[in-house]
């Protein structure tokens, strides 16, 4: 099924500005701050599919990098998450904790693993789109 010219044109402008934001994010960040997403995780999301559903089986190169910012956007997380997981990150680092540490620690440790999920949730969800 076929989008319409203005629904596709919206789309690539969308998606055109979340890659200027995947261009400037490092790809070692576990997580970055939602705050950066120029659009909603679901705008891009419906963007990306629309464009997806476009190209068809046409163009793998860019299926794939589509695929993939799809995937990327369960790294954008609240923003006071990502100050979570820094602070996590700088406790894991020393030798000694406190109690309170080890609460911020474990909480770091469930915020990556509910990325992990995500990024699984994201991947299951574009492939049953795709099929």
């Amino acid at each position: 099924m076929s989008e319409t010219p203005d629904k596709l044109q919206h789309a690539e402008l969308i998606l055109r500005d979340y890659g200027k934001v995947l261009s400037t994010i490092t790809a070692m960040g576990y997580a970055h701050p939602v705050s950066l997403l120029p659009h909603t995780k679901d705008q891009i999301k419906d963007a990306i599919q629309a464009l997806l559903t476009e190209l068809g089986d046409a163009d793998g190169r860019l299926r794939d990098s589509l695929f993939e910012a799809y995937v990327l956007l369960a790294k954008f997380i609240p923003d006071e998450d990502v100050a979570t997981l820094e602070n996590g990150q700088s406790i894991m680092a020393k030798r000694e904790s406190s109690d309170t540490d080890l609460e911020t620690a474990d909480r770091a440790a469930k915020l990556i693993n509910s990325i992990k999920l995500e990024m699984e949730a994201l991947t299951a969800d574009l492939t049953i789109f795709l099929k």
